[in-house]
């Protein structure tokens, strides 16, 4: 088998709807894997789209935020491989809103709870079958702040980034490798009504869907074996590691 694919894998996507989510499943399903994709709604347009072409694909609509909804999924899925932690939520917001503290609770909750609700039962599972690969996608707010996000969202992105150290030392000994990708600004529905100054993006554009997806997909597959603990920036030179 090549290691660049994913035949015979299972590959769990959270946030699979649309953007970085949808085009990731696109990959994995190019590489030849099983889908189970998840959303706020069932993903019913991609899945239809990915089983015209013969992809084998489940699918889940629940809320991250849903402890109890999430462990049963990871508990009732037949095989798994590797899992995505994509779900998020970035509100385009001011601290100084009335309602701002809402806005925070909410987005650390998304972002941050919702990766534990669907990493505790994950990262235990692959833990007892003695091997397994998940990627979280954080964002280059958590890096170094981003061009344009609200402090909420750099908090739990920057928490995320903390904690793909500390599940890949928890799974690294079990054969489970743990990384993040780190992207910048990407093209999707999440920033449809925002504008960017894209002079200050060394590469001068924002990011496709799909130039985040596939390294999201790399980090899935077995030529991926000795990365561990890293954060992967995708962004353009916003940010040099």
């Amino acid at each position: 088998m090549m290691p660049f694919s994913l035949a015979g894998k299972t590959v769990l996507i959270t946030g699979a709807s649309g953007g970085i989510g949808s085009e990731t499943a696109r990959v994995c399903a190019q590489l030849g894997a099983r889908l189970v994709l998840v959303d706020l709604s069932e993903p019913v347009q991609i899945a239809q789209e990915l089983q015209a072409k013969g992809v084998n694909v489940q699918i889940a609509g629940f809320d991250v935020r849903d402890r109890r909804a999430t462990e049963d999924l990871v508990a009732q899925i037949p095989e798994l491989d590797a899992i995505v932690a994509n779900a998020g939520f970035c509100p385009w917001d001011d601290w100084n809103d009335p309602d701002w503290d809402d806005a925070f609770h909410k987005t650390i909750d998304v972002n941050a709870l919702g990766v534990i609700n669907l990493l505790r039962p994950g990262l235990d599972r692959l833990i007892r079958q003695g091997h397994g690969r998940i990627v979280l996608v954080s964002s280059v707010a958590g890096r170094m702040g981003g061009l344009k996000a609200s402090p909420h969202y750099v908090i739990a992105k920057g928490g995320i980034n903390a904690l793909v150290k500390w599940l890949a030392r928890k799974g690294a000994p079990h054969n489970v490798t743990v990384n993040a990708v780190a992207p910048g600004a990407t093209a999707t529905g999440m920033v449809a009504d925002q504008t960017f100054d894209e002079t200050a993006i060394p590469l001068r554009r924002l990011a496709t869907p799909q130039e985040i997806a596939q390294p999201i997909a790399f980090l899935c597959t077995d030529a991926a074996s000795y990365i561990c603990g890293t954060t992967l920036d995708v962004n353009g030179g916003v940010f040099m590691n």
